[in-house]
């Protein structure tokens, strides 16, 4: 709750530009690839949250949670107000109008009588077949209606119940057998929607294109990353990072996102 009603734009500025710093220092991630951004929790920030964005150049914030509907909501811009309540309890949506910054708004599953925004929250009783059933009947729901597009959002840990993983991986499947569905990146959608093209003319829509990149030596994988063992001031305790590239001296966190010792 912290986050929605004590955060200052500073904070959030610590919190979210931090990370990007730590991406592109120890991932050898591009700043301008970094387009959006998932606040801690899905506690959403306020018209603080959104001031950020604005002034760092984020294009989308993906962590609202729509209430259920059929047909579900396609991604919208923040230029007019939000087309849906705010969703959660004691959650703080922004109050103002926000030109040019996106949200990849998250369609609540239907898993029987419960809903659920994020896979990992629905029902932790379910078998691989359960889980298999419902992304595909949640998946028709988009499909066969106003064809929104369909976000699945894990945790990592939700994939080392092996049932789980092998019910997503047969649910993938099913999907590249059909002619018109493609899996994309939440930019990716944003790029379709600023410049909606047909199904018979994706294979030359050039946003969608792979093109040719020079990389720095310092951006190509290494084979063997250093595995370093680092002291954290705030958690009091070592942590370990792993890099292609040369170990910080302290444990990279907020306000401290390059390691400096």
């Amino acid at each position: 709750m912290w986050w929605s009603k004590n955060a200052t734009i500073e904070d959030w500025f610590d919190e979210m530009v931090g990370q990007a710093n730590i991406l592109n220092r120890f991932a050898n991630v591009r700043m301008e690839d970094i387009r959006g951004m998932r606040v801690p929790f899905l506690r959403i920030g306020w018209n603080r949250q959104f001031l950020m964005m604005k002034e760092f150049g984020f294009v989308y914030d993906s962590s609202m949670v729509a209430p259920f509907s059929n047909p579900p909501l396609w991604p919208y811009t923040l230029d007019y107000k939000m087309p849906h309540t705010c969703t959660g309890i004691n959650q703080n949506c922004p109050s103002r109008s926000y030109p040019g910054i996106w949200e990849i708004v998250i369609n609540q599953l239907e898993v029987g009588d419960f809903t659920c925004g994020m896979i990992d929250s629905c029902p932790s009783q379910l078998g691989g077949d359960d889980v298999y059933r419902m992304m595909n009947h949640n998946f028709k729901r988009h499909y066969l209606s106003n064809r929104a597009p369909f976000g699945l959002y894990f945790h990592a840990t939700w994939f080392r119940n092996n049932d789980y993983l092998q019910a997503f991986l047969r649910f993938m499947g099913d999907l590249q057998k059909l002619p018109d569905v493609y899996f994309v990146t939440q930019q990716q959608v944003i790029q379709w929607m600023r410049k909606p093209t047909t199904t018979q003319h994706l294979n030359s829509f050039e946003q969608w294109g792979c093109k040719q990149r020079k990389w720095d030596p310092r951006e190509k994988v290494c084979s063997i990353p250093n595995t370093c063992k680092l002291r954290s001031r705030v958690l009091q305790q070592n942590r370990f990072l792993y890099t292609c590239n040369e170990c910080p001296t302290q444990y990279p966190w907020i306000r401290n996102e390059f390691g400096l010792d």
